[in-house]
């Protein structure tokens, strides 16, 4: 700063200290550094409640004693910490468990979704035995006597509407025989007749004979009402869960009541 209180050339007007050395008395003023915030070396004086003091001064450095009357010191504040009760995945399943049970509007509701559940796949089912025409549209593989065309625990995908043409020589078919609840998927390998009365041979492709003695008692050919659908698809291993419910019945039971106890205790 200039003694006759002239401003440099960039300076828009001169300092008064008459008016600046009672802010400096009264006041803790706070030297910025402009250069660090706008890329120059231009120094601003700002005093301790933020606002720009009359005036600029050409030094870099503005080094001035707070007043003891006027503190800026901050003193830290002790904030209580936050006290959460304790959380475990364990603690939230059995508290839904119980809410649950002790609601029993809310478990009839949940009793009442599963049977929607359950009544929704049988009708689905339903429907597509309807499209399909055959009472079993989706069959599992449960022996290997179709390798390599197909393999256990394969999904099979039927269809019985045969408009347009009949079962050939060479079709793999699904058939139920009488007195027997599980069906058979075996390739045709003859057939005698046509339409309705034909009658059809069929043989694994793994076995050596074919399935005459598969078939009833009296029974040497397959009619066609024996044939509950053709192959048109599958999907492969996916049906070794129903084997393995087959196998073991405990399974199956296991399985519809975890099946229940998730819905029932499931919140809405």
């Amino acid at each position: 700063m200039r003694a006759d209180g002239e401003s440099s050339g960039f300076l828009k007007r001169p300092i008064d200290q008459a008016e600046v050395a009672p802010r400096i008395k009264y006041r803790s003023v706070i030297s910025v550094h402009i250069s660090q915030l706008y890329g120059h070396s231009t120094n601003k004086s700002l005093n301790s409640d933020g606002g720009l003091l009359r005036g600029y001064t050409r030094r870099r450095e503005l080094h001035l004693q707070p007043s003891p009357a006027i503190s800026t010191r901050l003193e830290p504040r002790a904030f209580p910490a936050a006290i959460y009760p304790p959380y475990t995945e364990h603690s939230t399943q059995r508290d839904n468990m119980f809410s649950a049970l002790q609601n029993p509007r809310q478990a009839l509701s949940q009793v009442l979704n599963f049977g929607l559940i359950l009544s929704t796949a049988f009708m689905m089912w339903k429907g597509l035995s309807v499209v399909a025409d055959s009472p079993s549209p989706i069959v599992v593989v449960l022996s290997g006597s179709m390798e390599p065309a197909f393999q256990r625990g394969d999904l099979l995908f039927l269809w019985n509407r045969n408009i347009f043409q009949e079962t050939k020589v060479g079709e793999i078919v699904v058939y139920n025989v009488r007195g027997k609840d599980i069906p058979i998927v075996h390739r045709v390998v003859r057939k005698f007749g046509e339409g309705d009365e034909a009658k059809l041979l069929t043989k694994g492709d793994n076995n050596i004979a074919d399935d005459t003695e598969l078939y009833a008692r009296d029974q040497d050919f397959l009619a066609r009402k024996d044939i509950i659908g053709s192959v048109v698809g599958y999907i492969p291993f996916i049906g070794y869960v129903t084997i393995m419910l087959s196998e073991h019945p405990w399974l199956k039971t296991a399985m519809l009541g975890i099946m229940g106890l998730v819905v029932v205790l499931q919140r809405e």
